[in-house]
C-alpha cells in the first residue's frame, strides 16, 4: 500500500525546485562499484556531491526552462525540503512514481529496434517533434551486440550516432552508415585504466561539430552511467539539453550491485528528475524492465513488479509550444 504522506508529497514536489543536502557515493560503472582512481576523478570535476555539508549548486540558466510554466510550474522561488530526512519508503514510492506517471499524452508512438532489449519508442503525434527524415540526428548510447534501434533510423533516414567504450571495436561506420564512437557518456571526461574513454555530452557535441544542432532523439542505456550523466546536464551544462527534443533513458540503481540505497541517495537523484522536469521535459511513456537485476540492487519498493530499472521517455515541452 502507498503511504499516505506519499500523495501529499509527490504533487507539490513536482512544481517546485529545491535544494537538497546530498552525499557523494561511487558512481556505477557497467553494473559494478567505482575504484578509488575514478571516485576522485569524480571528485575532481564534480562540485557538491562530495561535499557532506554543501548543498547542490544550480547554475542561473535553469531558470529559463520550460516556457509553458502552467506545466513545468517555472517559478524562481527556491525551497528546501530537505528530502534526505523523508522515511526512505517514502522516498522509493516518490521516485517510481516520478519515473512511471505519464505527464505528457502521446497518441501516436513509433517503435524502432527489434522485440527485446534493443526496441524503444518514438514520440510521433506532434509536427514539431517527429524526426524529420534526412534532416534528423539521432544519439545513441549503450549498443552491447544490439545495433537494431540505430540500423531502423538510419533506414528512417536520419544522421545516427553510437556510442559504446566495453564491446571493443574501434570507430568505424556500422551499415547502413552509422558513425560508431568507442566512448561512452558520462557526466565528465576521463579515460579508464583499461582504456575506455567516457566524455560528457557537450564535449561530445562539440567533438562532432553539433554545438548548434537539435538532437531529435537521445537515447540512453548505459547501466548506471546516466545519472552522471543527468546530474551535469541539470547542474553545470543545463543548456544541452535545451536542444534535445526527446530523451530515452533506462535508469539503473545507482549504487549498482555494491549496496542497498540510503535516504541521501534517493534525494539525490529525486533531485535531478525535479531539476530535468523545471528544464520541461514530461514523460509520455515507461516501460518495466527487470532484465538487470542480476547486477543491481532493488530501487523500488517491495512488492512492486518493477525491482532495479526503469525504461523512461521523456519529450521536450518547448517544442510543443505552438508557433
Amino acid at each position: 500500500m502507498i503511504p499516505r504522506n506519499y500523495l501529499l508529497i509527490f504533487t507539490p514536489a513536482l512544481s517546485i525546485v529545491c535544494l537538497v543536502v546530498v552525499f557523494f557515493r561511487s558512481p556505477g560503472f557497467g553494473g559494478r562499484p567505482a575504484t578509488q582512481m575514478e571516485i576522485n576523478l569524480h571528485r575532481k570535476t564534480q562540485t557538491g556531491l562530495d561535499n557532506p555539508s554543501g548543498a547542490l549548486k544550480f547554475k542561473a540558466t535553469r531558470n529559463k526552462s520550460c516556457p509553458q510554466a502552467a506545466l513545468c510550474g517555472s517559478t524562481n522561488k527556491t525551497v528546501e525540503m530537505h528530502l534526505e530526512l523523508m522515511p526512505l519508503n517514502t522516498l522509493k514510492f516518490l521516485l517510481h512514481g516520478m519515473v512511471s506517471s505519464v505527464e505528457f499524452n502521446c497518441t501516436t508512438l513509433k517503435y524502432f529496434g527489434k522485440l527485446g532489449a534493443g526496441i524503444y519508442p518514438v514520440c510521433m503525434n506532434s509536427s514539431s517533434i517527429i524526426p524529420k527524415p534526412k534532416n534528423c540526428l539521432v544519439y545513441s548510447f549503450g549498443i552491447s551486440n544490439d545495433w537494431s534501434f540505430d540500423e531502423d533510423f538510419a533506414k528512417y533516414g536520419c544522421e545516427v550516432h553510437s556510442f559504446d567504450p566495453s564491446i571493443g571495436k574501434p570507430d568505424h561506420i556500422h551499415p547502413p552508415n552509422i558513425s560508431f564512437h568507442n566512448l561512452g557518456l558520462m557526466g565528465f571526461d576521463f579515460t579508464l585504466g583499461n582504456g575506455w574513454k567516457y566524455m560528457k555530452l557537450s564535449s561530445i557535441r562539440r567533438m562532432l561539430g553539433h554545438q548548434n544542432r537539435v538532437i531529435d532523439v537521445l537515447k540512453i542505456d548505459t547501466e548506471g552511467a546516466e545519472w552522471s550523466f543527468l546530474r551535469s546536464v541539470v547542474v553545470d551544462d543545463v543548456d544541452e539539453l535545451l536542444t534535445v527534443k526527446q530523451l530515452i533513458v533506462e535508469l539503473h540503481t545507482p549504487t549498482g550491485g555494491s549496496r542497498a540505497m540510503t535516504s541521501y541517495d534517493y534525494a539525490e537523484v529525486i533531485q535531478y528528475l525535479l531539476e530535468l522536469r523545471r528544464l520541461g521535459f514530461l514523460v509520455y511513456l515507461n516501460l518495466q524492465n527487470n532484465n538487470c537485476c542480476a547486477n543491481f540492487t532493488p530501487l523500488f519498493p517491495p512488492g512492486l513488479a518493477e525491482k532495479c530499472c526503469h525504461e523512461t521517455s521523456y519529450v521536450n515541452s518547448r517544442y510543443l509550444v505552438a508557433k
